[in-house]
């Protein structure tokens, strides 16, 4: 992936791409912009293809390694377990 100067809605600067942090704030911004987009809950084309393309981006900056993978058990089904459950109540 290549860097770029971009211009942060959440931050209201322009990132650019000598920044050492250049990749967190990526990052952050993607998670912004997925958020505006599913607080919005638009059904038109445009907006659907920004999600996809958004999602896309997370995906590709953890491929990348430029942020951590999320930790996953050994033998991951789909379901997984946080490790916070409750014991049943009496």
């Amino acid at each position: 992936m290549e860097k770029k100067n971009f211009k942060s809605r959440l931050f209201q600067r322009t990132i650019k791409p000598d920044n050492l942090a250049y990749w967190m704030y990526l990052y952050a911004e993607a998670l912004y912009k997925l958020k505006q987009l599913e607080d919005l809950n638009c059904p038109c084309g445009s907006c659907f293809g920004d999600k996809i393309k958004t999602k896309h981006l997370l995906e590709q900056l953890e491929i990348d390694e430029h942020i951590p993978q999320n930790k996953r058990p050994t033998n991951f089904t789909g379901i997984g377990d946080c490790g916070r459950r409750l014991p049943p109540r009496a």
